[in-house]
């Protein structure tokens, strides 16, 4: 580097440039408009012993995220050179400060606080004056140089008690130190730092009204009341001249391709972007059509994946053939677009809102845009027109993506939803909402029918785009108030995933769970201020909470007692026929949480029962007005909220699948968890492999004892042969899509009617607790029950398993948008890497490959599962386990017995085991042990 080039990059910039030091220097010169008299009052009473002692200025580096702190280092504090009382109060200190350019990020900025004490009866105190602070680089990501008059903006209706308290107010409350308000002082402040570091050219006039302009800027500060700090930023002490400009830069990793980090910035790139995406180029991108060649490249970016980075180049070819994309691939393009765009600049907000107002509707589908509520897309304007779209959305729609829409919250503005007390209304608002929109849509047609000599007009710079001025005025909470008052299963379900959310035990922020909190209370007022039939459903709502807490708190009590668990099945029914009749004891049946559409009149008790398990949970039968029986799971102890997601993907899959005419007769059963820590699991009528194992033998025999026929070679009806086939090829490409863990045969169902299904997710994303588990769970068993690997019945089976497989990678964007929405609700194994797990999804979906790679891949996947040795191992060292769980302590002498007599080294190896695996997973730590003991050779 030489220091006649034209500007430094900071990441090149260390702590010393040519053997001088080359840390960034702050001069703090002097203080104007300070008045000790008006900083006499103290909580609201005159102390004539407040703002006496020295007057000083604190001063620390700050950070500019969210953090539990944004002070960054200690604080400094400096005096002044003479009296107090003067004014202005000179400074002339020297600030070097103690980060080099290349660790000086563009979140960096500085804080000054102005402080002084006071003397009360309880002594001497530190009195907070004002305050202000102003980031290291400027808009353009330039470091900022010259003389600065920044604002302090008055600190005593704060009640602060520390520095901390001071810097965390600042920047809370946005008391940036550029004087805003005082646009003529501005103005002036900014041409003269200009004009000083030589970037406006020389005129003969310069002298004349720089001896103008001095007295000017003295007047305005005066005249304003306020105070002002003046300060001076250098390149450094060592250079105190010279007037180069450090663009921030971020360091490039090594490996990484420098052209696809959209974080690299300078001015250039400012002003490149404002020559070719303003407006005088819009006649011409509206007739852009592409050849061969740029077609082929435009399709290949528009079918990255979620998550995908798009590089500069990328984004400049989308936006230059963004008419032509908008009518030729209006859904696929829609999202890459939204990408393209620099939504700092306003000049292109305002083009991407006008074309987002002509973008084909009929063409763009719910489940396109649900990718515009992820993180990556922070701006209102992707976000609202996401919701415009939306309301097309039928109703099952809506409650297939319910939970995602309720977690897309933790993505909207938090202030803008707190400050929000509207309650949403429907009919004729709702009406009148889409006319508006539709009025817009209508100016932006007729600007399109405009000549091409006036579109490409020059027009003034744009300002940037309020709430008011987008369009689409609907936010992501009042559209779902509107939705849940609309229909009572909505209703239902969002009252639940919001009171899940707002509940103390889920692992949230605080700020997260008040937000949450919030639009809980909006909606609850909403069904209370409507109409006779919304103030009954807000009234069955908080019965339902009733009814949970209630039947929470029995269920408790019977867990809590030390008996065995028959003697507490009997405590349970005990307990339900003295007290049950109180959970539902409402004024008129209560619409079950699980499924609306069922009425509760009671609970039966006699029928209630616990589960052999860990958490022992309980098994009820719910009874309606009619008589008829709902039986579901209630489970305490347990994060239900795993299970109820990855059902509810199995259910999204199902839906998408019934779509293009391809039904696997699934049995995506429903999950709710009311909290935490309980909740309620649907109960479907099968029988666990397992017990048909030992029972019956074999699941060929199972079926054909349920369902016998004499003409087919296999002794089963076609129709239940059909539905086995299917239901087991589906789970089998789902499980293996989600990566479900721990299939053992105690964790997948069978019903009489044939319809295979998988239970209990704990494990998912390829967790796993067994070694060397296949990706895909297919046992000798399951194959046997189709007539064997060699039939034709088999080949079947396996041309829907890659039917499916390739039907749902078709919808691939739809899943990873799904599971990026749940990122951050605090989920077990998608919050342990939420980078992995969408990689992993990615990687299973096979992206990266072409269709006919992609299959062969997943078929070979099959194959391998029924060739694998291992799973049908562990299988049979589990279900020893399960005839040993009643002699735990037999079992482990056993073992121990084992151990000794076959070589000491097992007893080290099983030791490690457990110290290992047993705290999570005991059962497996003794499966482990066995395996090892087994097969291992102790020489």
């Amino acid at each position: 580097m030489e220091l006649n080039q034209t500007c430094f990059h900071s990441c090149d910039l260390k702590e010393e440039f040519k053997g001088k030091s080359a840390l960034p220097h702050i001069q703090i010169l002097s203080l104007t408009g300070f008045k000790p008299e008006d900083f006499k009052t103290i909580n609201g009473q005159y102390n004539s012993l407040a703002c006496y002692g020295e007057v000083r200025v604190a001063y620390c580096i700050t950070r500019f995220f969210p953090l539990t702190m944004h002070r960054f280092g200690p604080w400094s504090v400096i005096r002044p050179t003479r009296d107090n009382y003067s004014d202005p109060v000179l400074f002339n200190e020297n600030v070097e400060i103690p980060l080099a350019y290349c660790y000086l990020y563009d979140f960096y900025g500085i804080s000054f606080v102005l402080c002084s004490t006071y003397t009360d009866s309880n002594g001497v105190h530190d009195q907070y004056l004002g305050g202000c602070f102003l980031r290291l680089y400027n808009s353009k990501k330039v470091f900022r140089s010259g003389v600065y008059e920044l604002e302090l903006h008055l600190l005593k209706n704060y009640k602060l008690k520390s520095l901390d308290d001071v810097v965390e107010c600042i920047v809370d409350h946005d008391m940036d130190g550029k004087p805003r308000g005082l646009k003529e002082l501005n103005h002036l402040l900014k041409v003269r730092r200009k004009q000083i570091r030589g970037e406006l050219v020389a005129t003969p006039l310069d002298q004349k009204t720089l001896s103008v302009v001095e007295p000017r800027i003295e007047e305005l500060k005066r005249g304003s009341g306020k105070m002002f700090l003046r300060v001076k930023f250098e390149f450094s002490r060592s250079y105190p001249s010279l007037y180069v400009p450090v663009v921030f830069k971020y360091p490039v990793m090594p490996g990484l391709d420098e052209d696809a980090r959209p974080e690299k910035w300078n001015p250039h790139d400012e002003m490149y972007f404002k020559m070719t995406r303003n407006i005088r180029t819009v006649a011409v991108d509206r007739e852009r059509i592409p050849n061969k060649e740029m077609l082929e490249r435009l399709k290949a970016i528009i079918e990255l994946g979620y998550g995908e980075v798009l590089s500069e180049k990328d984004g400049d070819l989308i936006w230059q053939f963004r008419f032509y994309l908008a009518n030729k691939f209006p859904e696929t393009a829609l999202a890459t677009f939204l990408l393209s765009v620099r939504w700092q600049y306003p000049e292109q907000v305002s083009q991407a809102v006008e074309l987002l107002l002509s973008w084909s509707p009929s063409c763009v589908s719910p489940e396109a845009v649900l990718e515009l509520l992820t993180p990556t897309y922070t701006h209102p304007v992707c976000r609202r027109f996401a919701i415009s779209r939306l309301q097309e959305a039928s109703d099952d729609d809506i409650e297939l993506y319910l939970y995602q829409l309720v977690q897309a919250l933790r993505y909207e503005n938090h202030e803008e939803i707190l400050r929000s007390s509207k309650i949403p209304t429907l009919g004729a608002d709702s009406e009148d909402q889409k006319e508006k929109e539709g009025i817009a849509l209508k100016k932006t047609e007729g600007k399109a029918d405009e000549p091409s000599s006036v579109r490409s007009r020059p027009r003034s710079k744009r300002p940037a785009l309020g709430p008011d001025d987008i369009p689409w005025k609907t936010d992501l909470a009042t559209f779902l108030i509107q939705r849940g008052r609309g229909k009572f299963r909505l209703a239902n379900y969002l009252y639940w995933f919001l009171h899940l959310e707002a509940h103390e035990d889920t692992p949230s922020t605080s700020e997260v769970k008040v937000m949450f909190s919030h639009v809980l209370k909006r909606f609850m007022a909403a069904l209370e201020c409507g109409s006779e039939e919304h103030r009954s459903w807000h009234s069955d709502l908080l019965n339902q909470t009733k009814f949970v807490d209630g039947l929470y708190e029995l269920v408790k009590r019977v867990h809590e007692d030390a008996s065995k668990r028959i003697r507490k099945m009997e405590i349970l029914k005990n307990l339900l026929r003295t007290e049950g009749a109180s959970l539902t004891q409402f004024e008129r049946p209560l619409p079950f949480p699980v499924d609306p559409n069922f009425l509760i009149a009671t609970v039966d008790a006699d029928s209630a029962t616990l589960f052999k398990s860990t958490t022992q949970p309980a098994s009820l039968s719910l009874v309606s007005p009619e008589g008829q029986l709902y039986r579901v799971i209630f489970k305490i102890g347990d994060d239900l909220r795993q299970d109820q997601v990855v059902l509810q993907m199995i259910r999204l899959m199902d839906v998408v699948l019934k779509k293009e005419m391809f039904d696997l007769h699934l049995t995506p059963y429903i999950v709710l968890a009311a909290t935490c820590r309980h909740g309620f699991i649907q109960f479907v009528k099968g029988v666990r492999l397992s017990d048909v194992n030992r029972e019956e033998g074999c699941i060929l025999k199972y079926l054909q004892q349920r369902a016998p026929s004499a003409k087919d070679p296999l002794g089963l009806q076609p129709k239940v042969l059909e539905t086995y086939i299917r239901s087991c090829a589906g789970y089998c490409v789902m499980t293996y899509l989600l990566g479900v863990g721990d299939r053992h045969m105690d964790n997948i169902m069978l019903t009489p009617e044939g319809q295979l299904f998988h239970i209990d997710f704990s494990f998912i994303l390829g967790y796993d607790p067994k070694l060397m588990a296949p990706e895909v769970r297919l046992t000798k068993d399951m194959i046997e029950a189709m007539g064997g690997a060699k039939t034709p019945t088999f080949n079947n089976f396996v041309n829907i398993c890659v039917t499916a497989f390739l039907s749902l990678r078709r919808h691939a964007n739809l899943f990873l948008t799904m599971l990026s929405l749940v990122q951050d609700a605090g989920i077990k194994d998608i919050a342990r890497d939420p980078m992995k797990a969408r990689d992993f999804v990615k990687e299973r979906f096979c992206l990266d490959e072409t269709e006919e790679r992609a299959a062969h891949r997943f078929a070979s996947r099959i194959f391998d599962s029924i060739k694998a040795i291992v799973p049908e191992v562990m299988e049979r060292i589990h279900t020893v386990m399960q005839y040993m769980h009643l002699c735990i302590w037999f079992k482990w002498s056993c073992l121990c017995r084992c151990a000794v007599d076959t070589c000491p080294q097992s007893i080290v190896l099983a030791i490690i085991i457990i110290l290992l695996t047993w705290p999570s997973r005991p059962q497996d730590a003794l499966e482990l042990i066995f395996f090892y003991l087994y097969f291992g050779n102790c020489d």
